[in-house]
């Protein structure tokens, strides 16, 4: 019986070097499309409202390994669905004054995303 053939390697090399910002930074790209599409799939209610704060979490990961000018070029975020937000948070967002990089789910929610 002739030798195996050894099977090409699945990555291209990228998975040995995780501390390579490059990697760093398409390992939370992908994070971030992996929470989008949960969120896009996930049925109305609480369900949407915790898969909107996920995804807000991994945008959060992913703008702090990018740099400031190249988060500012990130595509926004989906709007809050109902019952992501709390009433001092809709309310700003009315307002224009809700900043979702210093924002943190409301106590009913955090409790649910840890």
């Amino acid at each position: 019986m002739p030798e195996p053939i050894p099977l090409p390697r699945p990555w291209h090399g990228a998975s040995d070097k995780p501390e390579t910002p490059a990697v760093a930074a398409l390992r939370a790209q992908r994070a971030e499309v992996d929470a989008l599409m949960a969120f896009s799939h996930a049925p109305e209610g609480e369900a949407k409202a915790l898969a909107w704060w996920r995804l807000h979490r991994q945008r959060q990961a992913r703008a702090t390994l990018l740099g400031a000018e190249e988060a500012l070029r990130l595509s926004p975020l989906p709007s809050p669905p109902e019952g992501a937000l709390g009433p001092w948070q809709k309310l700003r967002l009315r307002l224009g004054w809700f900043d979702p990089a210093r924002a943190k789910p409301p106590a009913r929610l955090a409790r649910r995303l840890r």
